[in-house]
Parts: structure tokens; sequence; C-alpha cells
């Protein structure tokens, strides 16, 4: 099994320059009353848009995951001086992705945040070959470029749209395969009655989220898998599956670093959450990563 530090799985840890606001809502649940405790001590917002941040796995604090020659998806979020902005984001932003000179893509990016906390942007481009790149605001020429590293695609190794996705056995009610818990949602999710494996060739699309929501609850990969409870309904004809990261996470307690899934290693995660949509055939048809909101999902799912 593969060993990761479970920093490495959580967006903020990809993300946040001066601290960990998405890893708060990531960590012990007790951190909201001490947050509440000396809330009045806390500095109040600004409005003020100071910084755009990566919530991708970059290539430089994080490995480059974005590939060149086929279209990908990057997100990222705003902050002001303080925090990540959530009420005050706005509702669209102006991109620019570059390569040195060269101008990749120029659009305009609407804000997403149905069904989860933290807004950010989805930007959908092509690469035209491995190197850096940067995405800039343009209409705020204050805030500095977020630079990115894309990769060749053969060095990456998740699964690209169009790609036949790895087949590996997930954990069921059944037989857990090891995992405990196979759900770390505090109400188990409708998605662990079928493996993967058994799914993925019997002629029926499928979709896979991994993810780990008792991690979560409120950010990120909780609310995505609560999306998905929520978008399944109506797709009678696709099997849902869901699959945690960590094979007993109750290893954190004792202080060391859980081995990760089966599920990780078929689908060569450095990162979750992670959602993909399978045709009946086995072709991957959409990849979302990292965050994603209903409207997203909606859209995913769609294609099926």
């Amino acid at each position: 099994m593969t060993r990761l530090d479970r920093r490495k799985f959580i967006a903020g840890a990809l993300a946040v320059p001066s601290g960990a606001a998405l890893l708060a809502a990531c960590g012990d649940s007790d951190l909201g009353s001490a947050a509440d405790t000396a809330s009045s001590d806390l500095p109040v917002p600004s409005t003020e848009l100071t910084f755009l941040v990566p919530s991708f796995p970059d290539g430089f604090r994080s490995p480059a995951t974005v590939v060149a020659g086929i279209e990908q998806r990057i997100t990222l979020l705003v902050r002001d001086e303080i925090d990540t902005m959530r009420e005050s984001a706005p509702s669209e932003l102006a991109f620019t992705i570059t390569r040195g000179d060269t101008t990749v893509v120029s659009e305009t990016v609407a804000l997403r945040s149905d069904g989860v906390i933290t807004p950010y942007y989805p930007i959908r481009f092509t690469a035209p070959e491995p190197g850096e790149y940067a995405a800039t605001l343009v209409d705020h020429p204050n805030v500095t470029p977020v630079p990115f590293i894309v990769i060749d695609r053969a060095e990456s190794t998740i699964p690209q749209v169009g790609d036949t996705l790895p087949v590996v056995d997930t954990p069921t009610i059944d037989d857990p395969r090891g995992v405990t818990p196979i759900c770390t949602r505090a109400i188990q999710c409708p998605f662990h009655e079928n493996n993967l494996t058994d799914m993925i060739d019997n002629g029926r699309p499928t979709v896979l989220i991994i993810a780990t929501p008792g991690f979560c609850q409120t950010d990120i990969c909780g609310p995505v898998v609560d999306l998905l409870i929520d978008g399944a309904d109506g797709h009678d004809d696709v099997d849902f599956i869901h699959a945690e990261v960590y094979v007993d996470p109750s290893d954190f307690d004792k202080g060391g670093f859980p081995d990760t899934t089966a599920s990780i290693a078929a689908m060569g995660l450095p990162y979750e959450p992670a959602l993909f949509v399978v045709d009946a055939g086995g072709t991957l048809m959409a990849r979302l990563d990292v965050m994603w909101d209903r409207s997203e999902l909606a859209d995913a799912l769609a294609i099926l």
C-alpha cells in the first residue's frame, strides 16, 4: 500500500499561502468551538481581493498533475489579507492562462458554490505542451499570478478522460477487504453495496467517488459525498460507488500514518476527493478533482 501524509490529501494543504484555511475545516471537530470563543478578538476580514490561490496540485507545493495535450480542469480560490473569501467572493472573474508571452486561454469564469461553503473558480483549458504556466486575474493587476507546472501525459498516473478506468476491488458491506470503516461519513452513505471490479464490466455506467467525508464534514469531502447522494436520485441505470482513502484512519490517533487503500493506488491519486464518471464500456467520460459543487456534478452526470 502507498503511505502518504494526510495533509497531501487535503485541498487546503495544496493551496493556502499563509496557513490552512481549508485544512481547519478538514481537521478536528473541536476547532470550531475554540474559534467561536475567540471570535471577538479576530480581525474583521475586508472585501478586497488580495490573493489568488491554487486549489489543485500546482507542481510546487504538491506534485504536478495537470497534463499537456488534453483538456484539464483547475480550481482557484480568492483570499483577502486574512482568509478565503466566501460571502464577498466576486460572482465572476476574468482569467488568463499563459505560458511565457503566449496566452493559452482568456475567459470570464463564474464562481461556483452551490452546495459547498468555499466558493471557487474552475477553469478548463488544454495546454499545448509541458512547462510552467500562470493563471492571472485580468482586472486585478496587483494580485500575484499563480504559477503551475504542466507535465507530459506519460508522467501522470491519473486516468484521463478517454482512458479506460483502472479496475480495482473496492470495499463493500459484505466484504470490507480490510478497510475499516468502509465509510467515514457519520451515517454510512449508500454507495457500498457494489464492488467496482464487478460493476465496471456489467454493461452499465459507473460513478466512483474517492473521499474521506469523516475528515472534512463541512468543507469539501463530506459535502461532495452528500451532493452525490442527492445527484444519484433519478439515475437508476448508473452504479455509484464510494471508496475511502485510508485503510484504517484510527492510525492517526496513535500518532502514525495509515496505509492508503487500493483505490488510491489504482487511480494514481496524490489528492482527494476525486470523482470518475465512466460509461457502460468502462471509458472515463468526466473527472472532477479536489472540489466541485452541485452544478458541476450535475454537468458531469449528464454526460452519461
